[in-house]
């Protein structure tokens, strides 16, 4: 059974399986073979003898046949060798493999196998002279048996306290790692900061707006009331609507956030200093203090934008709204532009699902005939289902990038990654339509969304439809990126979970090509380079995979390439046992974060960067400074 899933995940990829081919499956093989040889016909042998004696005491030769290392052994080694397997994926789990780790896991496994086998000879010699393979008395075998759980015990406390301090980030350190320069130093004087790269620092915004970080109570679908932290008391916080083109300029206040905020514009490939990372391109806005983010809307779509300081926690709390860049064009006479913002709670009584706004049912009308665009936003840290009842629809952009020549769908299921946006639009029929994240009936209590013409009357039950599937829908265009291609840089970032240490706590580390922050992977750039990633997912769990600053073209999906409209995205759920490759032109200089929107994966360390030659960070994170990000 190990060798028929080695093999099928070999099928995927080498990385799924190579750790498991090098170390697991030959320390299961192995010992299982000499059961076969040695093993099952000695226990046969000596199962006939114990037939043949009937109902009489085992002579002493069945005894000592019974008591032989050499049939006791290959079970002990295939116990071992299992222990050692799930140890070793628990535990370490890296790549790329290194020669150094299948030599110090095989050190191990050849240790405790040598062990096995000298501890098993002399309890057999001892048995053969004696006819008892104990020795002492009962009391002082139960003191040696204390003593090594005792030992053992000592040993993983010794284990568990070295490594929670060796895993504690600095108290100052830069996230950009060696790419960090001072004012003064050599190279910063031959480069160039981050906090340069700002939009237009001159001339009269088109759109200004004011968001100011409190915090508020709010109620929640269940009546029940909680602490939110919002911008200007509102959860989700102020819809803003920029046209292309325009020149905007938001002023963030921070009220009483203690811990500081900033505002990340998620989608919008604004200028490096215009970010809002914490800690990468601007120091937090602490309480009472003020920060002022200038940017040109180049490309219209869906995006929505949070807090980037402490981001895990502050995203949840509330610090998030939707910021939607309209075509500089004039949209038909009849239309209907709707924002729809899914979030989840951690309540008293468990998760609590809010779609829309905090309230049960939603009710809005749209007269018959008129186009309605739903702009579907994830704010949440998990993949999320959505379904679409009483019409068919179409999905018109994904992460604010048109789709080409959309298809019309009924009944399909929606995905949409944590982070991502999807924008659906459909004419109005004459009854009601609804939109919900569970199949069944819509009910007056239920978290769902019912559009209808006269705001009464109720959709069709939703139904599990087959899954939209973003890598064939609608027609192919010509891009930037095709089968003859040449890049100018290669990258593979392979996602993977493992039992470990972060800064000081033992939890589920997530991480990339084996590491975590602020040891994960730096990848460099040059402006104008072609650069082609591919991902694959060891782990468990999904991994919505967020560039900052860049859309990437997906270009293929568990090696089949995408035959659908171009699919642009900046956050790219990548699902355990997927495999991707991904394209982007390197045009927009700074120091880019790359990590996973489960923003709690990224808490964990599941964060890269993106670094431009000849730029630097000033900022700094770390207990010592104001700056906390994830």
């Amino acid at each position: 059974m190990k060798a028929a899933a080695v093999v099928v995940l070999a099928a995927s990829g080498a990385e799924f399986a190579e750790d498991k081919w090098a170390m697991q499956l030959p320390m299961l093989a192995i010992p299982a073979a000499a059961i076969a040889l040695f093993s099952i016909p000695a226990a046969r042998t000596i199962r006939g003898g114990a037939v043949q004696a009937s109902k009489e005491p085992p002579s002493a030769r069945d005894r000592r046949a019974a008591a032989a290392p050499g049939w006791v052994f290959p079970v002990q080694v295939l116990f071992t060798g299992s222990l050692l397997a799930v140890v070793q994926q628990l535990f370490i789990a890296p790549w790329p493999l290194r020669i150094g780790t299948v030599v110090a896991v095989w050190s191990v496994y050849a240790a405790v196998v040598y062990l096995l086998w000298i501890r098993q000879k002399s309890r057999y010699r001892r048995f053969v002279a004696t006819g008892s393979p104990e020795t002492g008395t009962p009391a002082v075998r139960v003191f040696r048996k204390a003593g090594v759980f005792l030992t053992v015990a000592l040993t993983a406390a010794v284990w568990f306290t070295l490594g929670g301090q060796a895993s504690r980030l600095p108290d100052r350190m830069s996230m950009a790692g060696h790419e960090h320069a001072h004012a003064g130093d050599t190279a910063a004087s031959q480069s160039v900061s981050v906090a340069e790269l700002t939009g237009p620092r001159t001339g009269t915004p088109d759109r200004s707006f004011t968001l100011e970080a409190k915090k508020t109570t709010m109620t929640l679908p269940s009546g029940e009331k909680k602490e939110a932290w919002t911008y200007n008391g509102q959860l989700p916080g102020p819809e803003l609507r920029v046209k292309q083109g325009d020149l905007v300029e938001v002023t963030l206040i921070n009220t009483d956030i203690d811990a500081g905020v900033t505002i990340h514009w998620h989608g919008v490939d604004v200028p490096n200093a215009e970010d809002g990372v914490a800690g990468m391109t601007q120091d937090a806005v602490m309480p009472q203090e003020k920060y002022v983010y200038r940017f040109i809307a180049e490309q219209a779509g869906t995006n929505w934008y949070h807090s980037h300081q402490q981001s895990s926690k502050q995203v949840q709390m509330g610090l998030y709204g939707v910021f939607i860049v309209e075509p500089d064009t004039t949209l038909p006479r009849q239309t209907a532009d709707l924002a729809v913002v899914l979030h989840d709670w951690q309540a008293e009584n468990g998760t609590s699902v809010s779609l829309g706004q905090l309230n049960r049912l939603q009710r809005k009308t749209a007269e018959p005939g008129t186009l309605v665009r739903l702009r579907l936003v994830n704010a949440g840290n998990s993949r999320a289902p959505i379904y679409i009842s009483g019409v068919p629809f179409q999905v018109a952009a994904i992460d604010g990038t048109d789709i080409h020549e959309p298809a019309d769908l009924s009944d399909s299921r929606l995905e949409l990654a944590a982070g991502g946006r999807t924008d659906v639009t459909f004419v109005m029929p004459d009854t009601a339509v609804g939109l919900s994240r569970q199949t069944g009936p819509f009910v007056q209590d239920g978290n769902v969304l019912v559009i209808s013409p006269s705001n009464g009357g109720m959709p069709p039950d939703a139904v599990k439809g087959s899954v939209f599937d973003p890598a064939s829908y609608g027609t192919p265009m010509r891009t930037k990126f095709g089968p003859g291609t040449r890049y100018d840089r290669n990258y593979k970032l392979v996602f993977d979970n493992r039992l470990g240490f972060y800064n000081g706590t033992f939890t589920f580390v997530q991480t990339i090509n084996g590491r975590v922050f602020p040891d994960a992977p730096m990848f460099k750039v040059r402006e104008g380079d072609l650069v082609k990633m591919s991902f694959a997912n060891r782990g468990f769990d999904d991994h919505p995979m967020h560039l900052h600053g860049h859309h990437i073209q997906v270009l293929s999906r568990n090696g089949k390439a995408v035959a659908g409209s171009p699919w642009i995205a900046d956050t790219l759920n990548v699902a355990p046992g997927e495999t991707y490759e991904v394209a982007f032109v390197a045009d927009n200089p700074g120091i880019w974060m790359d990590h996973c929107h489960n923003l709690d994966h990224a808490a964990v360390g599941m964060s890269a960067h993106l670094v431009y030659e000849g730029v630097y960070s000033p900022f700094e994170i770390g207990s010592e400074t104001v700056n906390l990000p994830e």
